[in-house]
């Protein structure tokens, strides 16, 4: 590939990565529960970010990308106008949302209508061995799946840790007891706070670079002769130091606000939902499935503040909802019009 492209992609790459970290809520319960600082939670979580992208996020690129449009009879390999149309359409919607309605976007659906809207699109176009047929609807129905089933299964694991929580706690002998099991909560928060972290970096960085891992370039192996590397490492460590850029320099207000407006926490209720969060999205990233880790948190936060009977914020919640079944078809439309535009320049 010319080098230019090349640069010119990983440039957008990296602009996608930082708009995912600029919105990545994973220490909001921390903060909350006033266990972490911003300053801290945002540092902490840069580090283990780019660690998960890097250790985890190769099974995830490849579902998003390759296996995604691999319905066909040969495998399907992304053009290089595809892949721009893709990003720039991700940026185009996760900037016009953050900014406008300031709506929670899930880049996974974000990223996965990108991808299916100018799969089905590129034979108007003249792409004629592409269309319909080239989308794995196998693939399309687990990831689907998997974003209904996580949320529904995060409310209900956390709603039971956390009902369980509370019977130990009525236990307590006395405020001091209950300091100490709050305390117990804390130090339990920040191991699974660390490991949601190292999970949604492996999980989102493929959100950013995983047109790149199915780009010639990056298909096969390193032999390095003391060890072989898989070559889309490098699109891997691009996107997780992105993530880790914006997580510091604009994740603080997403952090506030989904530590402050959704529910009111304490230690051992965001202990339940980061248990419920840190699970689910582990499981998932090991399974190579992209599941939304907004659309988990918010469930398991809605679930602790039921079990506690503390008020939910509502308008949070429905503006979420709209996100879940907006973002497939408007971020499909948005690759389709970037495609459309930009035939000729390459």
């Amino acid at each position: 590939m010319d080098p230019l492209l090349l640069g010119i992609l990983f440039i957008i790459s990296f602009l996608v990565a930082f708009a995912i970290g600029g919105n990545d809520e994973a220490m909001a319960p921390a903060v909350g529960a006033r266990v972490f600082t911003v300053r801290a939670a945002v540092i902490i979580g840069a580090i283990i970010t780019v660690v998960g992208a890097l250790s985890l996020g190769g099974n995830v690129s490849e579902k998003v990308g390759s296996d995604l449009v691999g319905g066909g009879t040969e495998p399907m390999t992304l053009t290089i106008d595809m892949v721009f149309a893709i990003l720039i359409s991700m940026i185009i919607w996760l900037l016009l949302a953050s900014i406008t309605k300031g709506l929670p976007i899930s880049t996974t659906q974000c990223i996965v209508g990108s991808v299916m809207g100018v799969a089905i699109f590129a034979p108007f176009l003249g792409y004629s061995e592409w269309g319909v047929d080239v989308i794995d609807w196998y693939v399309v129905f687990e990831i689907f799946l998997g974003w209904i089933l996580s949320p529904v299964i995060g409310f209900l694991f956390a709603a039971a840790v956390f009902a369980l929580v509370r019977k130990i706690q009525k236990r307590a002998k006395g405020f001091s007891d209950f300091e100490r099991q709050e305390k117990i909560a804390s130090y339990l928060l920040a191991g699974f706070l660390i490991l949601t972290s190292l999970s949604r970096g492996g999980n989102d960085v493929a959100n950013a670079i995983a047109p790149l891992t199915v780009l010639p370039d990056f298909i096969g192996t390193y032999d390095l002769g003391f060890i072989v590397i898989p070559r889309y490492i490098i699109p891997l460590l691009v996107g997780g130091t992105g993530m880790a850029l914006g997580l510091i320099v604009v994740g603080r207000k997403v952090i506030k606000t989904l530590a402050t407006e959704v529910v009111t926490l304490s230690p051992s209720s965001a202990l339940a939902a980061s248990v419920s969060v840190s699970m689910i999205i582990f499981v998932g990233t090991l399974l190579g499935l992209p599941l939304s880790g907004t659309h988990v948190l918010v469930a398991a936060l809605i679930a602790v503040g039921w079990v506690s009977e503390t008020p939910v914020q509502m308008k949070q919640v429905k503006d979420i909802l709209v996100s879940w079944v907006v973002t497939v078809p408007v971020s499909a439309l948005f690759a389709i019009a970037v495609f459309w535009a930009i035939q000729g320049f390459f």
